[in-house]
């Protein structure tokens, strides 16, 4: 027999009830408005459906509390029903990084000539490349730091050196980090999350590079930019 959409909604709202107090812990007692707010706290996913997630609340209320002879006097539309239970898919089974994020990353050594460094960006047609010299991350060279160090070659008069080493473009980085690193095993919630709050606090943020534990020493297995996050955002998007 076919469930009620009720049934399907109240099925779907027991499981998010239950994933909050998970991630509350101790103060799993609360009102299910506190716990969404406790819960958004420490998981940016349930931030995200924060507001979707206290209307939702009322909606129950009125089907399990208003009932005439033990039937609900208000049936959700189906819209509602698949879009509660995305929202309970999202949060109790999350996409990760892993899932769909990681690719073969292109990299160079500091010690490469920044000639092979720029002839590797433009074939792949990247505006950064993350260094490494052996398994020790040495930084980003960006095409920022590349047109700065042209331009201060340009203004000291001095001869543009195509053999020069990548390591001396590094230090012209204007800010020293413009990166950060994350676990494949993250949340895509988590990843959008980063760069949200890098924005925040009003920083760029090139390059979120995926390692196997978030480590800045591990192999690179992927790499995020802005130009990555309206796939990130529609992961995560009915």
């Amino acid at each position: 027999m076919e469930k009620k959409n009720s049934e399907r909604f109240l099925s779907a709202f027991i499981k998010i009830e239950t994933k909050l107090k998970e991630i509350v812990g101790n103060d799993s007692h609360k009102a299910f408005y506190q716990l969404v707010d406790r819960a958004a706290v420490k998981n940016p996913a349930i931030d995200k459906y924060r507001s979707v997630l206290k209307e939702y609340a009322e909606l129950r209320n009125a089907i399990v509390h208003k009932r005439i002879e033990d039937e609900a006097i208000a049936e959700p539309h189906i819209k509602v029903v698949e879009d509660l239970e995305f929202i309970c898919n999202m949060l109790t089974t999350p996409p990760t990084l892993e899932q769909e994020f990681l690719q073969k990353v292109v990299k160079c050594s500091s010690y490469d000539k920044v000639s092979l460094a720029i002839r590797k960006m433009v074939k792949n047609d990247f505006s950064k490349i993350p260094v490494y010299d052996g398994k020790r991350f040495m930084g980003l060279l960006t095409t920022d730091s590349i047109a700065r160090w042209i331009a201060y070659n340009l203004e000291s008069g001095i001869e543009v050196a195509q053999d020069a080493d990548v390591e001396t473009i590094l230090e012209f980085s204007k800010q020293k980090e413009t990166y950060t690193f994350i676990a494949k095993n993250s949340t895509v919630f988590e990843a959008i999350s980063v760069f949200e709050q890098w924005y925040k606090k009003g920083l760029r943020l090139n390059a979120v590079i995926i390692t196997e534990c978030g480590d800045r020493n591990e192999p690179p297995l992927g790499i995020l930019s802005l130009f990555d996050l309206p796939k990130l955002y529609e992961r995560v998007s009915k």
